[in-house]
């Protein structure tokens, strides 16, 4: 056997395959061992046709197929253990069907793509801009009006028509061309006016209603409705108010800190105020750290030259749907319909959505393992234990059932990229 090596770009190589006649042979001769098993032939036993007979009512071309999957996998593999070619993906085959036949040689290509080379620009001393963390008193009063509101209480009503913000309870029931649907009726069902979580017009027309009343909408359903079988129909609702409610908000009072928010050393307005400043604070240096950390990552990648195949992407987006997958599996939803309700579209259409974070995720990988080879970083058996403390922490577990799950070498390469991160970060220039 020989091979030809071409390559085609920087992940992606032609491997030109020629096999010995002697090889093609005996792989004509497990592909006929494989298809006669299953042959049914008069005067002989299941699985004992002769091969002259065989070949002569078939003829030997219906053992190619199968001859050449078998000349191509044990070529391919015993190439690959070879080379130490580090491919990403199945290759695509090409054969030259010209060649093939008993006694002559196989001649076939395969394209593969392989795991990317990448070349290295800036990534040490890198000038990023670091946004300053300030607190100012809008910050502390727009969090407490939060807390506020989502203390507040629902209270009744009296006297007054529906408005935007009150709190309707009713009960509904709607009709396509006279006829109710399913999910379309209920009973004592609130609904904040104005929310949004009803289709487009509904919360609208309720709007001035009062205490008692009855009524009936019409209203059109989205085009991308969830339930198909509504989608773009028009519908009537007929709706009967039985009461109208309206938030009310607490008034911040050191009664209210005491007793509502049960904060630990914290009984006052004043102790609230400085708390909630403590906590703006550290949220605020969180994201510009983080924002500090995405910036150099990114000009680091936008320095480093690397093509990225096609292979990883697919993967990294199939493990991502997997996750969606499984969580859909828990609600107990069907995919498509977890992603409708969440404004993702068809699964093509997530699928397609994922793409480009799959490949920045892929190419941070690479460039930053990349920059660890540069840099000869390794992971000694005491950061692995430090991660495995991490690991049991986040999964409330003891550090020998973390290493149970994660392995040193299934660790090295993230601890790798963790510790190029830091590096990067490190030899930074702030601006």
């Amino acid at each position: 056997m020989s091979v030809k090596k071409e390559v085609l770009s920087s992940c992606k190589v032609k491997l030109s395959f020629t096999v010995d006649a002697e090889k093609f042979n005996a792989a004509l001769d497990k592909a006929f061992d494989k298809q006669v098993k299953n042959l049914e032939v008069p005067g002989f036993r299941k699985g004992k046709m002769p091969r002259a007979m065989f070949e002569k009512r078939y003829g030997v071309e219906a053992l190619y197929e199968e001859a050449i999957n078998f000349a191509v996998n044990e070529a391919y593999v015993a190439y690959l253990q070879k080379s130490k070619l580090n491919v990403v993906n199945y290759p695509e085959l090409d054969v030259d069907f010209k060649s093939v036949g008993k006694d002559k040689k196989l001649k076939f290509t395969l394209e593969v793509e392989v795991y990317p080379t990448v070349e290295l620009g800036q990534y040490k001393e890198i000038e990023v801009e670091k946004e300053k963390v300030e607190v100012s008193e809008e910050d502390v009063n727009e969090y407490i009006d939060r807390i506020l509101k989502q203390h507040a209480e629902l209270e009744v009503v009296e006297g007054e028509s529906l408005q935007n913000g009150y709190t309707a309870i009713f009960d509904f029931e709607g009709s396509v061309n006279g006829v109710p649907f399913e999910g379309g009726k209920a009973e004592n069902y609130t609904l904040e006016i104005g929310s949004g979580n009803f289709i487009p017009g509904f919360e609208e027309q309720m709007v001035g209603m009062n205490v008692g009343e009855e009524k009936t909408i019409s209203v059109k359903f989205p085009e991308e409705y969830h339930a198909s079988d509504l989608a773009g129909k028009d519908a009537d609702f007929k709706l009967n108010l039985h009461e109208i409610k309206k938030r009310v908000v607490p008034t911040l009072s050191d009664e209210f800190v005491a007793e509502e928010l049960e904060i630990e050393n914290v009984k006052t307005v004043e102790e609230y105020k400085n708390f909630v400043k403590e906590v703006i604070e550290k949220e605020k240096t969180e994201a510009s750290e983080n924002k500090f950390v995405d910036d150099l990552t990114n000009k680091v990648l936008e320095n480093a030259k690397v093509e990225i195949p096609q292979g990883l992407i697919n993967d990294e987006v199939e493990r991502q749907v997997k996750q969606v997958e499984a969580q859909a599996k828990a609600y107990g939803l069907t995919t498509d319909l977890l992603l409708q309700y969440t404004g993702a579209g068809s699964l093509e259409q997530y699928k397609e959505a994922i793409k480009p974070g799959c490949e920045m995720q892929i190419k941070h990988r690479v460039v930053y393992l990349a920059i660890a080879k540069a840099e000869k970083i390794k992971v000694s058996a005491k950061d692995y234990k430090e991660e495995l403390k991490v690991i049991a922490n986040e999964i409330k577990g003891t550090v020998e059932e973390a290493q149970a799950r994660y392995s040193k070498e299934a660790l090295t390469p993230y601890l790798q990229i963790k510790k190029v991160s830091e590096l990067v970060k490190s030899t930074a220039i702030v601006k």
